[in-house]
């Protein structure tokens, strides 16, 4: 079976150069109910061009039709990288993908892994039934206004503040500097998040 490779995204404006990221397409992906659908970044912009919808359902057709193909492929990519993010674009397809995320992570120690979700039940399931996430592999809970967040393991939470929406937002949480390039390089970023943590970005 020929394969068409999986797509990893370079010099994304918001990450820079240097930290890699894999995407997947939105609505499919993501939880029925998400909150964030009509507004949600992903549906506007660069990832609405033609090629890189192509490049998104691509990378999810492949990890249907082969997921340790799909797993090889992501490993190449970033065993080199000091840093990962997953999905800037969609969400954890599954309880299968969420198994690979973490046996990557495991296998390239030196790599930190950051993905942001809101299949909050996906990883709260996972973490009853077999423990704690990597120590390199950050997943951070996405909140969203009053949208019920279920949090048992006090992992990182983003919060988002609106433009025309009130929503509380912990007095503590790390405002986003917006460019991870930089960020990455203090110590402070999304990556070294600590459980109870949160970070707050502005509306897109």
């Amino acid at each position: 079976m020929v394969h068409d490779h999986v797509h990893i995204s370079y010099g994304v404006s918001k990450l820079g150069a240097e930290i890699p990221s894999v995407n997947l397409p939105v609505g499919c992906t993501c939880r029925k109910d998400a909150p964030c659908f009509k507004k949600c970044y992903a549906r506007r912009g660069r990832f609405c061009f033609q090629r890189n919808r192509a490049y998104l359902q691509t990378n999810l057709e492949l990890w249907y039709c082969d997921p340790q193909f799909f797993e090889r492929e992501v490993t190449i990519a970033t065993f080199r990288s000091r840093f990962f993010r997953w999905h800037s674009s969609g969400d954890i397809p599954d309880a299968d993908y969420l198994a690979m995320m973490v046996r990557i992570a495991q296998n390239l120690t030196s790599t930190r892994f950051l993905c942001f979700t809101k299949k909050y039940e996906l990883i709260n399931a996972y973490i009853a039934e077999h423990g704690a996430l990597p120590d390199n592999l950050t997943v951070v809970f996405s909140a969203w206004g009053t949208f019920q967040l279920e949090n048992p393991y006090n992992l990182p939470v983003a919060y988002i503040r609106f433009k025309k929406e009130s929503t509380t937002i912990p007095e503590n949480a790390r405002p986003c500097p917006s460019y991870c390039g930089d960020c990455v390089a203090t110590g402070m970023s999304c990556w070294d998040l600590n459980p109870g943590e949160s970070v707050v970005f502005h509306e897109h």
